[in-house]
């Protein structure tokens, strides 16, 4: 799936005559969060694994985890342990970012071949879902059949969307575990990412994350105090709100996107009251 790159990604990608690759293109580029989706709607397998441009899979990846959606029918997801690879090994700010996130699945308490998805779902709700737990999409493989009844990547956020989908794929199915690293994640300073937190662009996501749980009338019911986290993180919100010029680095940043973020998320709120919530899977 090319997202409209300006380098010649399409033609190396064309160079490879095999019936088992079909080349998608994007018109314009659709942003992160999009193309994910756009991806799931034309995808015809019925098992999902993403593969981003700069990771890498293990030879083996691919058929340990099929090997457990064969096995466990009420499996939505597997994931593994990654690899964490820094494009700059000698950036302080890289480096401290692998020794903050390079294992993640520690956070639950005990991982076994098969989880049931809704305790490792109150788990994450007990830290108020602080962190990806289970990884990036390159170290996921999803059932469509599954991804299409809960609906796909939440468009309203910039960073958290793949901890919001787990969440929910966990909160309704099994999950599957390999306690093997089978995959490679490759952590560039100044990547989407990054920039994402530095702007200012995924100002809201935990906020949006909490709406997307709410969308699931099953979630409402089972864990109404999701709208009390709701109301904490939107307080919390206005509170960098008011503080949203500040000094990095010795430059003056505006709360610019911020205030714009804030403005969307009025706008979703105003349309709920009117029953009206435009959808946040699509």
């Amino acid at each position: 799936m090319d997202d409209a790159s300006t380098d010649d990604t399409v033609k190396v990608a064309n160079s490879f005559h095999d019936p088992r690759i079909r080349v998608e293109l994007n018109s314009s580029n659709l942003g992160l969060v999009r193309n994910w989706n756009r991806c799931l709607t034309l995808s015809k397998g019925a098992l999902i694994k993403f593969l981003f441009q700069d990771d890498l899979l293990y030879p083996t990846c691919v058929e340990k985890m099929q090997q457990l959606f064969d096995k466990y029918p009420h499996i939505g997801l597997v994931f593994s342990p990654r690899d964490v690879l820094l494009d700059n090994p000698a950036d302080p700010k890289s480096v401290a970012w692998k020794d903050q996130f390079g294992s993640l699945h520690t956070r639950f308490t005990a991982l076994h071949e098969v989880n049931h998805g809704k305790e490792l779902f109150d788990q994450w709700f007990a830290h108020r879902f602080a962190g990806n737990w289970v990884g990036e999409p390159s170290c996921v493989m999803l059932r469509k059949t599954c991804v299409d009844r809960i609906g796909m990547f939440n468009t309203r956020m910039r960073q958290l969307a793949d901890l919001e989908m787990w969440a929910r794929l966990a909160y309704f199915y099994d999950v599957g575990f390999i306690e093997e690293p089978l995959s490679a994640f490759t952590f560039h300073a100044g990547s989407a990412t990054s920039l994402n937190i530095e702007r200012g662009f995924a100002y809201l996501d935990r906020l949006w994350l909490i709406e997307g749980l709410l969308c699931h009338k099953e979630i409402r019911r089972s864990h109404p105090c999701l709208k009390w986290l709701r109301f904490l993180e939107a307080m919390q919100g206005l509170r960098r709100l008011a503080g949203r010029r500040h000094e990095q680095g010795g430059i003056t940043v505006s709360g610019r996107p911020q205030s714009r973020a804030v403005a969307e998320y009025l706008v979703y709120l105003f349309l709920r009251l009117l029953h009206l919530p435009p959808s946040i899977h699509e």
